[in-house]
């Protein structure tokens, strides 16, 4: 018994296959049956047609005088085409169908038309023989005139036995019409029987159990995973309901894991984030102070808290990497078995080279923080504080609890330790600039009282000194007149020294004209009985700079002045300006005695102004070039670099063209 849905259906398919066949093939036979009827119902017909024609040239011999012998040779040809005809039918053979072919004619089994031939085949001979002798003799001779008159007597016989083989030979082709016509009509009820068959094997068989199947996928994808599917049939049919009610089974499996996967997620996430909301709070504690020693107890601190240990260490690294000594602990005193460590110790540098914390214990590297003591070495974690890729100490949290510390806190270690990092960095950056600002600010101060109040001071010496030469002389008038400029002289370092203490207090002063402030700077030099200057700047928009920057151009110049009449004994200073794109350049040029740069002080004592100048200009990002020789004057040339743009319009500077140049006196 057939049990697959495909074996019934295969079945069915080909009985449905065999029935068109064979419907097909009766359909064809019978056509071609019908053909061949068709073939000899024709040639039947003919026979009739030829006992006619002979009996019309057997009368045309007698009538026709000299065409006689035509009408003899048609009787003859007519004669045996009907016998080779009427032989055919009997015992099949070939027969002359047209005048140039002939066909073949099969021999029939059917008793009537048998006997039907045979009267015909007996009246033929009868009637044979008379054709015989109506072609053998004269007309009008007695043999003749009797051949003659019997084939008129058996002509009418002859033709109604020929038509009466034709009715048989129609009635046989008519019984086989009406056999096929019943095959058909039987092949049609199966045909329609077996459409009956297939659909109540489809309905019973595919479509109610998959519309049972359409219904349990409508309960599952509505979430009903509980009820079983079960559904009866076809082996497939059951093999299909066998794989969905597996998938639902899985279904339920998977939906039970993803639910407490959920509960699990939500857990860890919920966890998580009281671990990164701490993280945060610990890392915003200890980036919001620059202290580094509090930032290297908040640190310990908070790390033996979040991660729940027993004893927490930093470690910072020697300025040799060689070692690394404890900078803060959080815990007891008696967890700590050494307060130094070798940045070599296999462990240690595993660790210090490592992209994250390492965790360590019993069984894992029981070394990897070797400054705690044995009992807080029993579970332990350890995390590189890297900035860049410079590794600067590490943080280390122990407990005496085997497997305290879990996979979150790991990662947990890890972001603390890049947070401490980072806040340790800030911190000594802190402590750096503030060095360098205060170096800076002793810099600036020795610079204003080198150029202030180290100059006046040597300058009431030189006329003090002067004074006491003319009182000795009794040249009392000038002496009184060197005293009164000594006065002078003490009044404007007093300002100068309210005015340097009110810079110190008052905010950012306005832009000036580099140009205007060196003008103030000549004219300063002139009311002090210096050497004549001449101001040489090329014709250019006003150039303004930031004050500091302004200032510092500023006591070069005037540094440069007085080095030229103190020192050099000039007659006659020139002071060239000049900025052209983003440079530019101020010179200070003298008649003086000259000096050997290279050379030491001929008094042996040591000289600031130079190295000042030289501050000043690496304040700007410039330099300081002097030209001289001995008897043949100095040069002092101050480049810095300017911006790309003008400073008073803002437009691009281009190259200067040349130009006469402005003399101010």
């Amino acid at each position: 018994m057939v049990t697959s849905l495909q074996g019934k259906m295969g079945l069915l398919f080909l009985a449905f296959f065999l029935l068109v066949s064979i419907s097909v093939a009766a359909t064809y036979w019978t056509v071609d049956t019908q053909k061949q009827d068709a073939l000899i119902i024709n040639l039947a017909g003919r026979q009739r047609m030829l006992i006619q024609q002979m009996t019309k040239e057997a009368l045309q011999v007698e009538r026709s005088g000299d065409q006689a012998h035509a009408h003899r040779v048609a009787l003859q040809e007519a004669a045996r085409t009907f016998d080779q005809t009427l032989w055919a039918f009997i015992g099949g053979g070939q027969a002359p169908y047209l005048s140039d072919r002939t066909v073949e004619v099969p021999a029939t089994h059917n008793p009537d038309i048998l006997a039907g031939l045979h009267q015909v085949h007996q009246t033929w001979d009868t009637f044979r023989h008379h054709l015989d002798v109506v072609v053998a003799t004269e007309p009008g001779s007695p043999e003749f005139a009797t051949a003659l008159q019997a084939v008129e007597r058996l002509s009418p016989t002859l033709v109604q036995q020929a038509d009466e083989v034709v009715r048989l030979y129609e009635t046989e082709s008519s019984q086989k019409v009406a056999r096929l016509r019943g095959i058909q009509a039987t092949f049609f009820v199966s045909a329609l029987i077996l459409l009956v068959i297939g659909f109540v094997i489809t309905q019973q068989a595919a479509v109610n159990p998959l519309r049972i199947l359409g219904s349990a996928a409508g309960r599952i994808g509505q979430g009903d995973l509980d009820t079983p599917i079960a559904v009866s049939g076809p082996q497939e049919v059951e093999h299909l309901a066998h794989s969905f009610d597996t998938m639902r089974a899985q279904l339920k499996a998977s939906q039970e894991k993803l639910v407490a996967w959920a509960e699990e997620l939500e857990t860890r996430v919920a966890q998580r984030t009281r671990e990164l909301t701490a993280l945060y709070e610990v890392s915003r504690e200890i980036s919001s102070r620059l202290d580094i020693h509090h930032v290297l107890r908040s640190v310990t601190d908070k790390a033996r808290q979040l991660l729940d240990g027993e004893v927490a260490t930093l470690c910072l690294m020697e300025e040799t990497g060689q070692a690394l000594n404890v900078g803060a602990v959080s815990g007891p005193q008696a967890a700590l078995s050494d307060t130094r460590t070798s940045a070599r110790h296999p462990t240690v540098a595993e660790v210090l080279t490592g992209e994250g914390a390492l965790p360590c214990g019993s069984e894992g590297c029981a070394e990897g923080c070797n400054i705690l003591a044995p009992p807080f070495r029993t579970s332990h974690l350890a995390a590189p504080l890297r900035v860049g890729d410079q590794v600067i100490g590490a943080l280390c949290v122990g407990s005496s609890r085997p497997g305290h510390f879990s996979g979150e806190a790991i990662g947990l270690l890890t972001k603390l330790a890049n947070s401490a990092a980072i806040a340790l960095e800030n911190a000594r950056l802190y402590q750096q600039a503030e060095r360098v600002a205060m170096l800076e600010e002793r810099q600036r101060i020795a610079a204003e009282m080198h150029d202030g109040l180290a100059q006046t001071l040597n300058y009431l010496g030189l006329k003090t000194e002067q004074a006491v030469e003319y009182l000795r002389g009794g040249q009392e008038a000038r002496a009184v007149n060197e005293l009164q400029q000594i006065q002078a002289a003490i009044d404007r370092a007093s300002q100068e020294v309210r005015q340097s203490i009110a810079n110190l207090h008052q905010g950012p002063q306005r832009r000036q004209a580099l140009q205007d402030r060196l003008a103030e700077v000549v004219e300063e030099f002139a009311a002090d009985g210096g050497p004549p200057v001449e101001m040489v700047i090329e014709q250019q928009p006003p150039l303004l700079l930031p004050p500091d920057e302004a200032e510092q151009v500023v006591r070069v110049v005037r540094e440069a002045m007085l080095n030229a009449r103190h020192h050099a004994q000039a007659s006659r200073i020139t002071l060239r300006a000049r900025w052209q794109g983003p440079q530019a350049a101020v010179a200070v040029e003298d008649d003086g005695c000259g000096f050997d740069p290279t050379a030491p002080p001929a008094d042996g004592k040591k000289h600031f102004g130079l190295s000042i100048m030289r501050a000043r200009a690496a304040r700007i990002g410039g330099q300081i070039i002097v030209t001289s020789t001995p008897g043949q004057g100095t040069r002092v040339v101050l480049t810095w670099p300017l911006e790309g743009l003008n400073r008073s319009t803002g437009s691009e500077l281009r190259p200067f063209p040349k130009i006469e140049e402005a003399r101010v006196p």
